[in-house]
């Protein structure tokens, strides 16, 4: 998966709500699919230029929304292929 598919954008609020936005955006567009891994949170923070406790909050939302689960050993996963 391209990590270039989580751009960004400029947001008056939190970065971990505009990756949460970014990831979920992704999935609506279909650039992610169901059964889809997400790149690995450091590599995420690293790519888009954010501490890996940000990734990982953003993270936890897109949990929270129904559109990812994810584990230590399995890495985050794609639920949702639309909404």
């Amino acid at each position: 998966m391209n990590n270039s598919i989580f751009q960004l954008a400029p947001c008056a609020g939190p970065a971990y709500l505009a990756l949460a936005d970014a990831v979920e955006l992704a999935i609506l567009t279909g650039s992610v699919q169901a059964g889809d891994r997400l790149p690995p949170q450091r590599m995420l923070a690293d790519f888009l230029g954010l501490h890996v406790n940000t990734v990982n909050r953003a993270l936890r939302e897109t949990r929270k929304r129904g559109l990812t689960s994810g584990n230590r050993r399995h890495g985050t996963l794609v639920l949702a292929s639309s909404l």
